[in-house]
């Protein structure tokens, strides 16, 4: 089930470094000045998504506990509260557009793969489904269900296939509550209100887990167009992060992690307007200060990194000196952490 990291796709990788360090020290993050990511991650599945859909990257050097509980497939599935102390976290990438791309993290908690590994009754999981946004389930080789961790989502029913898209129309009326005996004198008013009548849903427990992933597309549609149409925005961040790099104003200081230990370069025709130093900790980042530059325009470089196991890596930045117009969209170092929060 589980992969080594360096089988993680090196983009999943650096946004969730980039994710994690934006994060370091803060007090949403406590703890969390030494976290670096572990050496296994596990790939999670959405059962309407093909293939990997996230992965999920364990945070070392934090201090966590264990979800006490898990739930029945047919159960309430409350986490059952904090249960022994755990040394990990978590953070889980989206490997694409159906999702945002960092949906779910903590550094309190234990991985939820590992929470369903351990209520697994001695059973194998083989594989693990993120289902919504704070519930997970895992199942054998075979398919059958093993437990999950959070409220499981229900199976609805009544629900239309496609929004409306004009609204319900409804009704008021007013008449007199008596007759007047003169146009003189407005008799009192009794309003009378025509509701517009909402559609008639329900929701019960899935029969089986099979039924659950097959009818999960359709039951849900709504709700995953509505996810991924939230994600869109994000999305198109993170494009123009690869397209153009990360923006620096003059003055402006980034710590750029690295994914193992290496060396790292500067180069590129704007290397000038930028310094660099490495910083002497784990996990291992080198620290840029975006300088000026002698002709006041934009100015683009790389930052190369080779690591010790031959792999490498290079990231696009641009540094806009003071005072510069510029017609490139101001791209922040790193995505601002926004805790999850789950859909009604």
């Amino acid at each position: 089930m589980r992969a080594k990291l360096e089988e993680v796709p090196l983009d999943v990788r650096r946004r969730a470094a980039r994710y994690l360090e934006a994060m370091r020290g803060t007090e949403m993050a406590p703890g969390s000045g030494a976290a670096a990511f572990g050496e296994e991650a596990c790939p999670l599945y959405r059962p309407d998504v093909k293939g990997i859909a996230y992965w999920e990257l364990e945070i070392l050097g934090v201090k966590t506990v264990t979800r006490n509980g898990v739930g029945a497939l047919n159960g309430n599935g409350n986490d059952g509260g904090a249960g022994r102390a755990s040394d990990r976290g978590f953070l889980v990438v989206s490997t694409g557009a159906h999702d945002v791309p960092v949906p779910h993290w903590s550094v309190e908690l234990e991985p939820p793969s590992r929470s369903i590994e351990a209520h697994a009754k001695g059973d194998a999981v083989a594989r693990v489904f993120k289902l919504d946004t704070l519930c997970y389930a895992g199942e054998d080789a075979k398919g059958t269900y093993l437990s999950h961790v959070g409220q499981f989502p229900p199976m609805p029913h009544g629900l239309p296939a496609e929004l409306p898209k004009k609204p319900a129309l409804a009704s008021l009326e007013s008449r007199a509550a008596q007759p007047s005996p003169n146009d003189e004198r407005v008799a009192k008013q009794e309003p009378k209100q025509v509701p517009a009548r909402p559609r008639k849903t329900k929701v019960a427990s899935w029969p089986s887990w099979a039924q659950a992933k097959k009818g999960y597309a359709g039951a849900y549609q709504l709700h995953l167009a509505a996810l991924r149409a939230r994600a869109d925005q994000l999305w198109q961040v993170e494009a123009l992060v690869a397209k153009l790099g990360e923006g620096m104003h003059e003055g402006d200081t980034l710590v750029v992690p690295l994914l193992r230990p290496g060396k790292a370069e500067v180069g590129g025709d704007g290397a000038g307007s930028v310094t660099m130093r490495m910083l002497d900790r784990m996990p291992p980042a080198v620290e840029l200060v975006a300088g000026g530059a002698k002709e006041q325009k934009e100015q683009s470089f790389e930052l190369r990194l080779a690591y010790d196991d031959g792999s490498v890596e290079t990231l696009p930045f641009f540094v806009v000196p003071k005072g510069t117009p510029s017609n490139r969209r101001r791209v922040l170092p790193h995505p601002i952490p926004v805790l999850p929060v789950r859909p009604d």
